[in-house]
């Protein structure tokens, strides 16, 4: 792939922003509608022997991933093959940063903003798992952190529907998901099912990423770590973070239950928790009185997204009348 290669003859490559174990995220203009989107490549190997049944499944979930509608989740707008490869065009998100580099360049978040994020988080998955599909990647990296402070999930390229038979988007031996926040379930056992649950142990992750600036469990190889989220119990905040409330705690420590059953049932009893620990909503918040303080994540809870009325319209602070 080069930039100014046409994806059927409508999305022109310009600039690779991202790429991995299953291809390659190139930045593109999507030609007919004038717009700029993100496009993900799958390599063909990763299909597997059963080419055909899993183009049709991967196409399958694509279609359902594009009918979730919300805020806190990049938009699917197309998906299709080019050159044997399977790709999955998206909205574009308009951040500059993700999680990860929200911690790495200001350190740990306040308790405040993780509930924040992770409300903000958990409404997004809430919206993913209505519709059938489990994420299967969660981690900072793939949370996209926009300039007024809206999150939202990106990287769908492992996305799948659980049942009897999932898509296979791996070669052999290859694993699903970044292992510092991968649920015990993916790598196999007596927990072999993955449902939404494994979302919601990878979020107890990320959540544990946003206080402390580390996944729960780290080790010198990807196995030892595989081993640690198998087998060890979840690190305490009491010697490093006093001021995490013992109900966050609580909570992290029941995303990172070994057992599926023993987690949250949903992404939405997950949002009612946090919820508790974000700053309120203020019917007084408007453009103008929000500080301009940028990629601060509890922005969206104190000064929620409402239309500002045109400058024609205003003076001094009062509508005129028609």
């Amino acid at each position: 792939m080069s930039r100014g290669d046409r994806i059927a003859d409508r999305y022109e490559l310009c600039t690779p922003i991202g790429h991995g174990a299953m291809g390659e995220i190139w930045e593109c203009t999507d030609l007919r509608l004038k717009r700029q989107v993100a496009v993900k490549f799958i390599r063909p190997e990763l299909l597997g022997d059963e080419r055909q049944r899993v183009i049709r499944r991967f196409r399958r979930e694509a279609a359902a991933l594009a009918g979730v509608d919300h805020p806190h989740v990049a938009t699917v707008h197309d998906a299709g093959e080019w050159k044997a490869m399977q790709y999955l065009v998206m909205q574009l998100v308009p951040g500059v940063a993700t999680v990860a580099d929200l911690v790495a360049e200001h350190g740990p978040l306040t308790v405040e903003a993780t509930a924040a994020a992770g409300a903000q988080i958990t409404a997004g998955l809430s919206a993913v798992h209505a519709a059938g599909l489990v994420h299967r990647d969660l981690k900072p990296q793939n949370i996209m952190v926009a300039p007024d402070g809206i999150l939202k999930i990106i990287d769908f390229g492992l996305v799948a529907m659980p049942g009897p038979t999932p898509t296979r988007l791996t070669a052999a031996g290859e694993d699903i998901g970044a292992p510092d926040y991968r649920a015990p379930e993916q790598e196999g056992g007596p927990y072999s099912q993955v449902d939404h649950r494994a979302d919601l142990y990878s979020l107890g992750c990320v959540l544990h990423f946003m206080l402390t600036e580390k996944p729960p469990f780290t080790a010198p190889t990807p196995a030892l770590v595989m081993l640690a989220h198998r087998d060890s119990a979840p690190p305490t905040f009491s010697s490093f973070r006093p001021d995490v409330p013992p109900e966050i705690e609580d909570l992290i420590v029941r995303l990172l239950a070994k057992h599926p059953d023993e987690r949250p049932a949903d992404a939405a009893s997950v949002y009612s928790l946090l919820a508790r620990h974000v700053p309120p909503s203020s019917p007084d918040a408007s453009w103008d009185s929000a500080p301009e303080v940028g990629m601060d994540v509890t922005r969206p809870f104190r000064a929620p997204s409402s239309p500002r009325p045109p400058a024609a319209l205003v003076d001094n602070g009062v509508r005129e009348r028609r």
